[in-house]
C-alpha cells in the first residue's frame, strides 16, 4: 500500500514525501501497534534514511491520516520507520486533566475532571527525591535518567533507536554543550549545535499558527542562550494539536512554552540523521507529554521567567549583559540557569591565567520577596565554567524551591551581576596561634594568623574572638574554618517560608574565618525550630513515645565569624585555658 507524508524539508512550508506501509507490530508498547513504512524515491530521504526532528510527520493512506512518523533504526541502509497510529495519539488528545494539576494559568487547556482541588505534586515525574535542603542537579537528572530509561527505551534486542528529540542549542560554548549532552542525552534528548531563533522578535513573514506536518519547537530557554526540541506537527484540532508520536520528557502534564519552528536542512548521518532548524514565533505551550504523543494547546502560555546576567572585569568586558527567558520546570529550569552564568561568565570573561570571579544572584520569588545569593571561585589556569555553577548556591535554591513538598512556587526573575579580577584572591592559612594562653571567661582572645597568598609572602594577621563565659574553668578547644566551610545551625525546612530564610543563610560569609568552640550540651531541631542549646534532660522530655517525628540533635556551638575580605583556604586548631572569674 503507498500513500504519502508530509514534512518540513527547509523554510517552514510543509512538503509530501512517498510512503509504502510494510507492516504493522502489534502491541509494540503497552496497547500501541507500530506501523511500518519505507519512505523510497526521495532525494533527500534517500540520504538521510530515518531523521530526528521528523517525528510527528503525519502519514497518510487512501487520503487519511494513519498515524506519525516517529522511530527509527540505528545504521539502517534503508529509508524504513516505524509510525504511531494516530487513535492512540488522538486519545491522548482527549485526555482530561484534573484541575489541581493543571499548571497553565488562564483557559483550561484540556477538559478537566472533578478532583479535590489539592495540589497534587507527586504526579509530576521530573520532581526531585530527596529533602528540599539537600537539592542536587547532578543527583537529580541521575534520578530522572533512571526513570526514563524504561520509558524511551526499545524493545529489548529490536535494534530501533530510542525516542529521542533532537535540541536545538544556540549561544552555548564547548563546556555548556557538554554539560547539556551530560544532563539531557539520558533524558532522552539529543543536544546538538544550532542557532538562536527569533522567537523573541519574530520577523513579519513568521507564521501565526501550527499547521500539520509543521514544524514545532519546546523551549526551554530562549534568547541570548537558547534551547528547543525539533519535532513535527501530526494534527492540529482548534486550539489543540498532537505531535512527535512519542514522548518528549514523559513527564506527563507539562506547561513548557512551544514555538513554530523553521528548518534549516536535513543533516545526513550514518548512524541517526536529523533535522536542524530554530524557533521562529512563540505559541502556546506543552501541556502534556505521554507515551504517544505530545499535546500542545496554542491557546494558553507556559511560565516562564527572566534572567539577567551581568559580566564586569577589569577594562570591560566584549558582551557584558545576557537577557534569557527560561521555561519554568523542576529539572530544566536549575539546568538552565547553571548553563547561562556559566556560558556567559566562560565566553566573556574566560581567562587561563588567575582569575577570582564573585556572582551576586536576586532570586525573585512570586508571594516571598527577593534573596541574595553569592556563588564565587578562582581559577588556577582552568576557566571557571558552566560545571562549576551546576554546584553552585542560586542553582540549588532555585531547585530547592520549585521542587519542595508544600506547595507551588513561582520564580519571577533572576538577575546576576559576575564581577571578575585577574587575581588570585585566595590566601592558605599556613598556621595560627593564641597569644594569651590564658584569659579570663568573657573577654577576648587573640589569635594570629599566618596567611600565605598565592605566589607571595606570608602575611600575619591577629584576630579578636569573644570566649563565652559558660567556657569558664576549662582548657577549650577553638576551631579554624572559612566561613564558605561552616555550617550554620538552622532547623529543617518544614513550610516554604523556613526554605526561603534558609537558602541565604547556610554557610557563613565567604570571605571570612569562623572560629567554633564545642560546648558541653546539646542543640537540637524541632517541628521548624531550633534551640541552639539545651538543658540536660530536655531532648527526653522532647521525644514522644507515640510520635515518630522526633528532634534532631547535635553537638552545640559558638561561632563567630570574622571578616577577612579575601577567600581563605585551610583549618586550624588552637587551645586556650580560660579562668574562672571571681565577682
Amino acid at each position: 500500500m503507498k500513500g504519502y507524508g508530509l514534512t518540513v524539508f527547509s523554510g517552514t512550508n510543509p512538503e509530501r514525501f512517498d510512503v509504502e506501509v510494510i507492516s504493522t507490530l502489534k502491541n509494540f508498547r503497552p496497547n500501541q501497534d507500530l506501523i511500518l513504512i519505507k519512505t523510497p524515491n526521495h532525494p533527500r530521504l534517500d540520504v538521510a534514511r530515518t531523521v530526528g526532528g521528523m517525528s510527528g510527520s503525519p502519514i497518510y493512506l487512501n487520503g487519511k491520516m494513519i498515524g506519525a512518523y516517529a522511530y527509527g533504526w540505528l545504521f539502517g541502509v534503508e529509508p524504513i520507520a516505524g509510525v504511531t497510529p494516530i487513535k492512540s495519539m488522538l486519545d491522548e488528545l482527549a485526555r482530561p486533566m484534573p484541575k489541581a494539576i493543571m499548571p497553565i494559568p488562564g483557559k483550561g487547556p484540556l477538559p478537566s475532571v472533578d478532583d479535590d482541588g489539592r495540589p497534587k505534586r507527586d504526579k509530576h515525574a521530573r520532581l526531585f527525591h530527596g529533602t528540599p535542603e539537600s537539592y542536587d542537579l547532578q543527583g537529580h537528572a541521575t534520578q530522572l535518567a533512571s526513570r526514563a530509561a524504561s520509558l524511551l527505551a526499545p524493545p529489548e534486542g529490536s535494534a530501533l533507536a530510542r525516542a529521542s528529540t533532537p535540541i536545538m542549542l544556540g549561544g552555548l560554548s564547548g563546556t555548556s554543550l557538554k554539560i547539556a549532552q551530560n544532563l539531557l542525552g539520558p533524558m532522552g534528548m539529543e543536544p546538538l549545535q544550532a542557532g538562536g531563533g527569533t522567537s523573541t522578535k519574530p520577523p513579519p513573514d513568521a507564521p501565526t499558527k501550527f499547521v500539520d506536518g509543521g514544524a514545532i519547537g519546546v523551549e526551554m530557554i530562549r534568547g541570548d542562550i537558547s534551547a528547543m526540541g525539533l519535532g513535527t506537527v501530526t494534527r492540529v484540532s482548534g486550539d489543540k494539536l498532537v505531535a512527535f508520536g512519542h514522548p518528549m520528557l514523559g513527564g506527563g502534564i507539562e506547561a513548557l512554552p512551544t514555538a513554530v519552528a523553521r528548518v534549516h536542512w536535513i543533516m545526513a548521518s550514518q548512524n541517526r540523521s536529523f533535522k536542524i532548524g530554530e524557533a521562529v514565533r512563540s505559541v502556546g505551550a506543552l501541556v502534556n507529554d505521554r507515551q504517544a504523543a505530545i499535546v500542545v494547546d496554542s491557546s494558553v502560555k507556559a511560565p516562564i521567567f527572566p534572567m539577567k546576567v551581568t559580566i564586569t572585569a577589569p577594562g570591560g568586558v566584549p558582551h557584558p549583559t545576557w537577557n534569557l527567558e527560561v521555561a519554568q520546570d523542576q529539572f530544566l529550569s536549575p539546568t538552565f540557569v547553571a548553563m547561562a552564568i556559566g556560558n556567559a561568565f566562560e565566553t566573556s570573561a574566560s581567562e587561563r591565567n588567575d582569575l577570582t570571579y564573585r556572582a551576586t544572584s536576586k532570586l525573585k520569588i512570586g508571594r516571598w520577596g527577593t534573596i541574595t545569593l553569592t556563588d564565587f571561585g578562582a581559577g588556577n589556569g582552568n576557566p571557571p565554567g558552566a560545571e562549576d555553577f551546576v554546584r553552585g548556591r542560586l542553582v540549588r535554591a532555585v531547585g530547592s524551591l520549585l521542587n519542595n513538598p508544600w506547595e507551588p512556587i513561582s520564580i519571577e526573575g533572576i538577575d546576576t551581576e559576575v564581577k571578575v579580577s585577574y587575581e588570585r584572591e585566595v590566601v592558605t592559612l599556613r598556621g595560627a596561634k593564641i597569644l594569651e594562653p590564658e584569659i579570663d571567661a568573657g573577654a577576648k582572645v587573640h589569635i594570629q594568623l599566618e596567611l600565605q597568598r598565592f605566589q607571595g609572602k606570608t602575611e600575619t594577621k591577629i584576630i579578636e574572638v569573644d570566649v563565652p563565659t559558660e567556657l569558664a574553668g576549662r582548657e577549650v578547644e577553638i576551631e579554624l574554618a572559612p566561613g564558605y566551610e561552616v555550617e550554620r545551625p538552622l532547623p529543617s525546612p518544614e513550610t516554604v517560608a523556613q526554605l526561603v530564610a534558609n537558602l541565604p543563610n547556610q554557610t557563613f560569609d565567604p570571605e571570612s574565618v569562623v572560629a567554633s568552640f564545642r560546648l558541653r550540651e546539646n542543640g537540637a531541631s524541632y517541628k521548624g525550630k531550633i534551640a541552639s542549646r539545651l538543658p540536660a534532660g530536655a531532648i527526653d522530655t522532647l521525644r514522644s513515645s507515640v510520635d515518630s517525628d522526633t528532634p534532631e540533635t547535635f553537638v552545640a556551638q559558638v561561632q563567630s565569624a570574622v571578616p577577612l575580605k579575601q577567600f581563605m583556604v585551610g583549618r586550624d586548631t588552637v587551645r586556650v585555658k580560660v579562668r574562672n572569674v571571681l565577682r
